[in-house]
């Protein structure tokens, strides 16, 4: 694994975070889709993150899996710390924030499902089964050599 690892692990986690934050505020679409989406991005960012050489360098380990699939968890945690602090609910044309009503703790606990976390943890394991791919297209696009 790359040097550096939990500013690593940090950014790619916060860049799912936001996504999945994002859309969640935008469209008000609460669904395990957006979970594979903002998994999927965490990964392509550590991916990114982790691609100092110009050899592929993810083997399939367990440490490598289950590291992918907990930067995937935290981001799904990151998203929905950004949603308490920032979606605004209309209540009688007054706008409401989750952390008026409720804390942080009951906020996750009673809006995070299985389906949720299962679905980001996906996501996460379907960017490191295309790591060759994506390495290769980050590669392209950065002017390195195709491979």
């Amino acid at each position: 694994m790359p040097k550096n690892i939990s500013i690593k692990t940090v950014a790619s986690s916060g860049a799912g975070g936001i996504i999945y934050g994002i859309v969640v505020m935008l469209l008000n679409y609460f669904a395990p889709i957006v979970g594979i989406i903002a998994g999927f991005i965490s990964g392509v960012v550590l991916l990114v993150l982790s691609d100092q050489d110009e050899e592929d360098n993810m083997n399939i380990s367990p440490f490598n899996l289950l590291y992918f699939a907990g930067v995937a968890t935290v981001s799904l945690l990151f998203g929905y710390i950004i949603i308490y602090y920032f979606k605004t609910e209309i209540i009688h044309g007054t706008p409401c924030y989750p952390k008026d009503f409720m804390t942080l703790t009951q906020f996750i606990l009673s809006t995070l499902r299985i389906p949720d976390i299962l679905s980001t943890i996906t996501g996460g394991l379907i960017a490191f089964s295309l790591s060759g791919k994506i390495s290769a297209v980050y590669r392209y696009f950065r002017g390195g050599p195709p491979v």
